[in-house]
């Protein structure tokens, strides 16, 4: 019984008992140890020293350090719009800043025109707070209410506040960085826009897995055919769509170092069947990478529990 355990007197280390809740409840024996271990040592040691102590298998350990980053990750963005972070402007700060300031004035008359009508209060807000607390130029703001009209026509006050925050996230605060930036992305909008039609959603409106994925996918160089194929294998081992078990997939892909279909089904001939290359064999456990047994077992064990 677990009540007859003594536990020997010496250092002391305070664990969260929401995380290790989280851990009983998935049964993932290698994250709870990995948890054990890091609690221990803290980040004094690297992955490699780790795997090596736990005596864990490359593939044990990223399976067990992506259990313990996706139970420590928040549950919901929550950075995006920070409404409680920003000043509370008064009508007279908001009516001050447009006529004392050229440059917010240039601003307010550009978003005029992006909106076609005279600005509410709650829109001049919204622009002082991207001019004035988030650090936003006055050229940056014009970019980007340029990009937001290029590539919705018609803009709303959300759009405007979302994607501010968004741009002060990453760094985009002057004109030249907000050129460079949408340079960029117009270069990727063609690549972005396959992967997510090859992940089944609207290109003009991901959800923010869908753009995990995206992203994922167009750091490490998959093609939109590669991000199918992944998708098609989740829907088939998992019986749905599941993106943080595709991105699982494309993770483990990355770490074999393929990326293209032709690459992907020379190292693993049972996905040729999804690309019509050949007849792929009944699909069994001994046909799974570690990482997707251990997955599977976790699937197994919830729907168990949920069905009790």
């Amino acid at each position: 019984m677990p009540t007859s355990v003594l536990l020997p007197e010496g250092e002391l280390r305070v664990a969260r008992c929401d995380m290790l809740d989280k851990l009983i409840a998935v049964g993932d024996g290698n994250a709870a140890l990995l948890y054990l271990y890091i609690l221990r040592h803290g980040g004094a040691a690297d992955d490699k020293t780790a795997a090596r102590a736990l005596h864990l298998s490359a593939e044990q350990y990223e399976r067990a350090a992506f259990t313990i980053n996706q139970l420590t990750a928040p549950a919901a963005p929550v950075k995006q719009e920070q409404p409680d972070a920003a000043p509370q402007y008064t009508g007279d700060e908001l009516r001050r800043a447009r006529v004392e300031d050229h440059k917010f004035s240039a601003v307010c008359e550009t978003a005029e025109g992006v909106l076609g009508r005279t600005l509410t209060e709650a829109q001049l807000r919204c622009l002082l707070t991207a001019y004035d607390h988030l650090g936003l130029s006055a050229g940056a703001i014009i970019e980007l209410l340029a990009y937001l009209k290029n590539e919705k026509g018609t803009v709303r006050l959300k759009d405007i506040r979302e994607e501010s925050y968004q741009w002060a996230d990453m760094g985009v605060t002057s004109a030249q960085a907000a050129q460079q930036y949408l340079a960029r992305r117009a270069n990727e909008k063609p690549f972005s826009e396959a992967i997510y039609k090859a992940l089944g959603t609207d290109p003009a409106q991901p959800a923010p897995k869908e753009q995990r994925v995206c992203r994922f996918a167009l750091a490490h160089g998959f093609p939109p055919e590669a991000v199918a194929l992944a998708a098609e294998r989740s829907d088939k081992k998992q019986g749905r769509r599941s993106l943080d078990y595709l991105l699982g997939i494309l993770r483990n892909w990355d770490k074999a170092g393929v990326h293209t279909v032709s690459e992907i089904t020379a190292l693993e001939p049972e996905t040729r069947e999804a690309v019509g290359q050949t007849t792929a064999q009944p699909t069994d456990s001994a046909t799974l990478a570690a990482w997707e047994q251990d997955w599977a077992a976790r699937v197994r064990s919830h729907r168990s529990k949920t069905e009790e």
